[in-house]
Order: structure tokens, then sequence, then C-alpha cells
């Protein structure tokens, strides 16, 4: 594949990989002076990983739906048209109940601001992922 015909949520096949498949989850540039076109894949077998583009080949099937991933530390995290989306509880300590909102992640760790948030106030983790993609499909 060329780096311009990669998209988000993509079916691939990796050759590098031994023929693994996996599905797109976003693309950038990276490296020394980000100058390397990468590829960042949750491959089936084996998880995340990053790949170059021209190790790549389309496949012809639809990308499964997104998952929520395991909580770690209070957050679920999923992925949907190349952006990362994190479910948490708004009171961010451990067992205190509060409600559960779904936010935009940045891909270097910094704040979005109000602008990322998909859903707030939702009565559990579950309720706020589907509201989130439920919103994200609109």
């Amino acid at each position: 594949m060329k780096y311009d015909e990669v998209q988000p949520d993509t079916r691939v096949i990796c050759h590098s990989r031994g023929g693994i498949k996996g599905t797109v989850l976003r693309k950038f540039m990276g490296g020394t002076n980000n100058a390397n076109e990468l590829v960042h894949i949750d491959f089936d077998e084996c998880g995340p990983a990053y790949n170059r583009p021209e190790q790549l080949s389309p496949l012809d099937e639809p990308a499964p739906e997104p998952q929520l991933s395991r909580a770690y530390k209070g957050t679920s995290t999923f992925w949907l048209g190349g952006h990362e989306y994190e479910v948490f509880n708004s009171t961010g300590v451990g067992d205190v109940r509060g409600y559960w909102a779904c936010a935009r992640k940045s891909h270097d760790g910094t704040f979005l601001g109000n602008d990322a948030y998909v859903v707030s106030r939702a009565d559990t983790r579950k309720a706020a992922f589907e509201s989130a993609l439920a919103k994200l499909r609109g």
C-alpha cells in the first residue's frame, strides 16, 4: 500500500509479519525528524504494533466493531475513525460512584479540552461507551 491509501478502520494483511491480519488504527509521520510514514495497527493475534505502509495490503472485509478495552486504573479505551477514545469515571477516585464520560485522547498525551468530550454524565461505563459510539457514528 501507499501512505495515501491507508485509512483508519481498514482491514489489512501484513507481509513482513507472516501474513497476519489487522485493523488500521491511525497513520502518522514518526521516527527521526518525523520523516517516516508509519501505520499503527491492531493485529488480530498479537495486539497493536507499527508498520510501514509498503508492508501492507488492503483486505476486502469490514473492520470489526470497536471494543472497549479492559479497564486499567479505572479507564477503558477504544479506537474509531483514527482517534482513540477514553471512557472513565468522572470522579477519578477509586470506587467513588460518579458519572461516566467519554473523551477523545490526544496522541501526545496533552489535554484536548472540553471539545474532546463526546459523552458525559452516563450512569455506567457501558452506557458511556454505547452512547459515544452512537454519537460518533451519528
